[in-house]
């Protein structure tokens, strides 16, 4: 009777898992009843190991069934955020403040992986969050990135006066917890009107005092202190469940022209950037950084092709992902700025930035305005479809993209 009350008390689930949340939070002081309660659940056939096993794997199993799932074209689209500065209401182009009828009609059949808001899309406060939620929505399988810059100091986008300093002056302090301090405020403001993503911190090192923009973006030009305070940047947007972004890899502080504009190169050698502009990145992702913004910066050191870091493969997938081990989301800076636009075909761009090891796409240099044309997000997708069926983007890159995708979107579901 015993050993059958002992084999019904091991064999029900409920019970085991029980057991093990027990062990989990087991103290130093009980290491004798850990060792037992090890012992029974081993003669149970129900290993502690197995336990966490279990559940990570069900985790990897949950991403891996919705990517399976989902059609070439969905996750081609997953790998694409979008902007949507007008529409069209009444044969007149208007800023995109609200969901119209033909909002819904292109988000009823299309669902990029998110959207970046703008000041312009923004009114106040209620607008914005009806707006953000009424697109959320209309999601599908998967919610969408909801993102936008907000860094503080002169960029600043989102309806709420949060009189957030600059980062230079938030590195003056010599206070690390005050970047925390601003990135939780900021966090607290994205969640209250609904955004998921910011695009921040700055973890460019800013030792050009002629960076034209950069400048009191960058908390300092030491790495270490620019480590420090992006650091607790990350931790601050973590704390109100925002995704965050170190960028512009691998560090667009040393420069003397804007990458809005056209080309930019950064000329040191090997040693120095490894030393300089690569520490606070690898910092960042020792700190588990939800994404990481390449920039469309040359650098012949670490491609002499002087490629754009955000076409670069040596760069993107060799340093970045393979040597510095970045898990995460990889997203290019906006592909519609001069850098890019001045130099490749708009949508042969999105391919370049796909094949370098890119895992999302930020607005393309298409034009999607709701009731008048919204053809070039479609004829993006086909092309890069096209792409993919001729063998000039492999499935296994766009499956890893996605399933980083996946898995980074899974962190935000509670705040949507």
């Amino acid at each position: 009777m015993k050993l059958k009350l002992e084999k019904e008390f091991l064999g029900n689930t409920n019970t085991k898992n029980m057991i093990v949340k027990e062990v989990l939070y087991m103290n130093k002081r009980n290491i004798l009843l850990l060792a037992t309660l090890v012992l029974v659940l081993c003669f149970g056939g129900f290993m502690i190991m197995d336990v966490v096993a279990w559940e990570s794997s069900t985790k990897k199993e949950d991403a891996q069934i919705l990517l399976d799932s989902m059609s070439l074209e969905e996750k081609l689209e997953q790998m694409i955020i979008i902007d949507i500065p007008y529409i069209y209401e009444d044969n007149n182009q208007v800023n995109f403040t609200k969901v119209t009828e033909s909002v819904k009609e292109f988000f009823k059949t299309r669902k990029p992986g998110g959207i970046i808001l703008s000041k312009n899309n923004m009114i106040n406060k209620e607008q914005t969050t009806m707006m953000i939620s009424e697109i959320q929505n209309m999601k599908d399988k998967v919610p969408f990135f909801i993102t936008v810059d907000e860094e503080g100091g002169r960029v600043s986008r989102i309806p709420i006066k949060l009189n957030i300093q600059a980062a230079t002056e938030i590195g003056n302090t010599g206070n690390p917890k005050k970047a925390f301090e601003a990135a939780q405020t900021i966090g607290k403001a994205l969640k209250q009107l609904g955004f998921n993503v910011d695009y921040a911190p700055v973890m460019d090192v800013n030792t050009n005092p002629n960076n034209p923009i950069i400048g009191d973006r960058a908390f300092s030009s030491d790495p270490k202190i620019v480590s420090q305070f992006g650091v607790e940047f990350i931790n601050g947007l973590r704390k109100e469940g925002i995704l965050s972004t170190a960028k512009h890899f691998p560090g667009h502080g040393d420069t003397s022209a804007d990458s809005h504009k056209g080309f930019v190169e950064v000329s040191h050698d090997i040693n120095r950037i490894r030393n300089v502009e690569l520490l606070p990145f690898r910092e960042a992702i020792k700190n588990n950084v939800d994404f990481v913004m390449v920039g469309h910066i040359s650098v012949p050191a670490l491609d002499s092709s002087r490629t754009p870091a955000s076409l670069s493969k040596p760069i993107v997938t060799d340093l970045l992902k393979n040597e510095m081990g970045f898990k995460g989301v990889v997203i290019t800076d906006a592909l519609d700025m001069g850098a890019i636009t001045q130099n490749y075909d708009k949508y042969e761009s999105v391919k370049l930035a796909i094949n370098s090891g890119n895992d999302i796409a930020l607005m393309p240099d298409i034009t999607i305005t709701p009731g008048k044309d919204i053809s070039q997000y479609d004829e993006l997708i086909k092309y890069l479809k096209d792409e993919v069926n001729k063998g000039n983007i492999k499935q296994e890159r766009i499956d890893d993209a996605v399933m980083r995708i996946l898995k980074a979107k899974e962190k935000v579901k509670g705040n949507i």
